[in-house]
This record gives structure tokens, C-alpha cells and sequence, in this order.
């Protein structure tokens, strides 16, 4: 069987019996016990567990397309960032002020600024993160308060852009805001789905 994913294409794995299968890595000895194994086919679909953690069979046009979504999302949350210094240089003109346009770029920040603060939360908390993220602690409750207030400025981002009229706005402005608005609206559905927007780690 060949296995390929984004670190390594191809990588070859041996029959032990009719569902497990051992890895034969290209300079390494074999391994001498199955690492992969095929689950039998439930309701869900097919699934395989290889490496410690269990895989869904997908078809590969909704595996490119996630790949662009979430290459979309990148994209989206380093143009916030970029542009966010531009942005205030020029509100600092008298000239440049356009009262109509800081909602639909305001709120878009708010949500780049939510997800920064969900990262530097998991990290300054690694040290002891069971005991942190188990409880009711201060580091859990910021956790929970960031992880919602994502998904409310994603969702208040769309609506801004949605009821926003287009002659208050510039169109390379509107245009940028729904480049950035749109994968941030997405990937806050997507984790709302998953249950991460409102997460409490110590329910």
C-alpha cells in the first residue's frame, strides 16, 4: 500500500494480514509491528488509523478544496495584518477619514486580533496546560472569551459588509473587505461547527 500526505509522498507499507499493514521507510529497517490498520466500512464511510490518529476517506476534490480554504484563510490573516498599519497611519488625515468604512475594516481586525489571542493563550499555558485548561482558571475563561469573540466579529464583519451601502465605500476597499471577511466568516462556521467558538475546556 502507498500513503502519501503533505510531509512525504508515497510511503510504502507492507501486508501484515487482510487489515494491518507495517511501514518499510526508504533508509530504515522495516518496522517489525502493523502502524497502519483499515477500519471496517462504517455509516460514516471508510477510515483508516495510521500514525496514532484515526483518517477519513474524502474525495480528493473536497480535500483540495479545504486546501484552498484554508490557504484562503492564511492569506486573509496576514492581510489584515498587513494592512492594519496603513489603515491607521491614514485615519490620521483629516483627508483621508472615511467614517463609513471603519466598521468594515474595524471588525475584521477584532477577529485576527481574537485568533492571536486564542494562540498566545494555548502557549503561555503549555507549561501546565492540564491543570490550566481543566478548570475553571483564568487561562480557560480568557480561552473560552477569545474563541467567542472570533466567531462574533467573523459574524458581525458579514453582516457590516452585507448591509453596508457600496457608494459610502471605495470599491479596492470593498473588494479587500471581502476578500478577508468571506474565509474568516467560513473558518468561524467551521469551528463553531466543531464546537471550538465558545470552547470550555473544563465542561
Amino acid at each position: 500500500m502507498l500513503f502519501s500526505d503533505l510531509g512525504e509522498r508515497n510511503q510504502v507499507f507492507l501486508p501484515v494480514n487482510a487489515t494491518q499493514f507495517r511501514s518499510v521507510p526508504k533508509k530504515d529497517p522495516p518496522s517489525p509491528a502493523p502502524t497502519v490498520e483499515l477500519l471496517a466500512p462504517l455509516s460514516d464511510g471508510q477510515f483508516i488509523q495510521i500514525g496514532g490518529g484515526t483518517f477519513k476517506r474524502i474525495p480528493v476534490w473536497l480535500a483540495l478544496l479545504e486546501i484552498l480554504l484554508v490557504g484562503w484563510w492564511v492569506l486573509a490573516v496576514v492581510a489584515v495584518l498587513v494592512y492594519v498599519p496603513f489603515w491607521l497611519l491614514a485615519g490620521l488625515s483629516k483627508k483621508r477619514r472615511r467614517p463609513a468604512e471603519r466598521a468594515i475594516r474595524f471588525w475584521p481586525l477584532i477577529t485576527v486580533l481574537s485568533l492571536i489571542a486564542i494562540v498566545v493563550i494555548f502557549l503561555l499555558a503549555s507549561e501546565d496546560f492540564i491543570s490550566r485548561m481543566g478548570n475553571p482558571t483564568p487561562w480557560s475563561v480568557y480561552l473560552f472569551v477569545a474563541t467567542l469573540a472570533y466567531g462574533l466579529a467573523a459574524l458581525v464583519s458579514i453582516f457590516v459588509l452585507w448591509r453596508m451601502p457600496k457608494a459610502e465605500i471605495r470599491k479596492g476597499v470593498r473588494w479587500f473587505s471581502i476578500a478577508v471577511i468571506v474565509p474568516l466568516f467560513i473558518s468561524a462556521l467551521y469551528l463553531a461547527y466543531w464546537g471550538i467558538v465558545g470552547l470550555r475546556t473544563w465542561a
